[in-house]
């Protein structure tokens, strides 16, 4: 477990490196097309810095804010907020702020930057689909996230991608409607040295999203099946989780306010994944975040 704590701290700071290196190549990209020398570096160096100092802090509210979570009210959601009391003093765990997502769809996630500072949300599909084990089974795979420190990870991924993908999108428009240097090189004739950077900073700018995406998925799938593993160690009984799962895996409801940007935070994915789910079913399936779930119950089975 200790071993997993440290392995998920020093892939936080490979990420906010990786993110860092990624940003100053679209920023190096966009210099390169728009032409605005010193000052735009500058500009992105101010970007990095903000950037990742509010990722860092304020990731968990973005994520939470993304969703529509409400905080839980304590006499409304009373069996709720003791099954986390419970579940928490079980694992050792501070309680977190716990909050409730209003969508029919049964779905759950865990937010924040470490135990001290993590958040709970489930959707009230869940609490009304799922009886007491089997939402403490879902409980305790996301205070799982918690206790891995997984939720710094994933969360600071929901933020660092979205100003990656900003960045380069942005960029994209004002050049697809002419920026200063394509009117410089239209006017120099558009060849040599220049045209080929300027190739390059365009498939930069092209792929920095894609990028991005590949480290979001990087910090997911594997993470799952150790937070089931860890859930059903913090209530000592399988069959609740594994009853959870299969009624998550039989439900065919989407939520509503979710978004590819925060899918991989979730216990499944939030996201339709058949035609009969919704729209961009086979778009999701290609940016799958999550293990499947008949594997996920099979290895619970297992045990």
């Amino acid at each position: 477990m200790y071993e997993q704590i440290a392995a998920n701290k020093r892939r936080s700071a490979l990420l906010i490196a990786a993110f860092v290196v990624l940003v100053l190549a679209v920023a190096w990209a966009i210099d390169v097309l728009l032409g605005y020398g010193v000052a735009g570096l500058v500009i992105a160096l101010v970007v990095v810095v903000i950037g990742t100092f509010g990722a860092y802090w304020k990731s968990d509210a973005v994520a939470l804010a993304m969703s529509h979570a409400k905080p839980a009210d304590p006499v409304e959601y009373a069996r709720l907020h003791n099954l986390v009391e419970g579940l928490c003093i079980a694992g050792g765990l501070p309680k977190p702020r716990v909050y409730v997502i209003n969508d029919p769809a049964p779905n759950a996630f865990a937010t924040g930057r470490d135990p001290r500072h993590a958040a709970v949300a489930v959707t009230t599909g869940l609490l009304e689909k799922m009886n007491r084990v089997e939402l403490e089974g879902v409980l305790a795979h996301e205070l799982s996230h918690v206790k891995n420190y997984d939720i710094l990870v994933s969360t600071l991924a929901v933020t660092l991608v979205g100003v990656i993908v900003v960045m380069a999108d942005f960029s994209l428009r004002f050049l697809w409607w002419g920026g200063p240097r394509s009117r410089d090189r239209e006017r120099d004739g558009g060849g040599g040295p220049q045209a080929i950077l300027a190739l390059v900073g365009i498939v930069l700018l092209l792929l920095a999203p894609l990028a991005a995406r590949l480290m979001q998925f990087a910090v997911s799938r594997r993470r799952e099946a150790l937070a089931d593993i860890s859930g059903v160690a913090m209530t000592r009984y399988p069959p609740g989780l594994i009853a959870a799962l299969e009624k998550l895996k039989d439900d065919t409801t989407v939520v509503e306010s979710s978004s590819r940007a925060t899918a991989h935070l979730w216990i499944e994915s939030p996201l339709a994944r058949t035609r009969e789910e919704g729209r961009l079913s086979r778009l999701n399936r290609l940016f799958e975040t999550h293990p499947p779930l008949e594997e996920r119950i099979q290895a619970l089975k297992e045990l």
